[in-house]
């Protein structure tokens, strides 16, 4: 029996505006492993935050050891970010990640 069950981008896109909304907060991301939808989530989650795909593919691989599948590193870099809708108020860890990215340009380019 195959237990795989495939993702929605609009599942995706719906959690991700939930936890990127402080406030939801608390806010728990989990399913039944741990692994799967867990992993394609978060993974989605770098997407958004800009993390190079091969950072984000080995960081899915570290949590998902050996079951990591190739369909879910798959969606994830076929995950469209434009369709989520950030939230007007952004929590300080996503904003904080994104101030790393312009950072290296500023002192290259004054």
């Amino acid at each position: 029996m195959n237990s795989w069950v495939p993702m929605s981008e609009e599942l995706v896109k719906e959690g991700l505006q939930l936890v990127l909304d402080p406030v939801n907060y608390p806010v728990l991301v989990m399913c039944t492993s741990g692994i799967h939808q867990t992993g394609t989530f978060v993974g989605c989650l770098r997407k958004l935050q800009r993390w190079n795909f091969n950072a984000i593919i080995v960081e899915y691989r570290a949590f998902a050891g050996s079951k990591s599948r190739y369909m879910n590193e798959q969606f994830i870099e076929l995950f469209d970010t434009d369709l989520v809708t950030l939230p007007k108020s952004l929590p300080a860890w996503f904003t904080y990640n994104l101030q790393l990215l312009v950072r290296p340009k500023q002192l290259f380019f004054k």
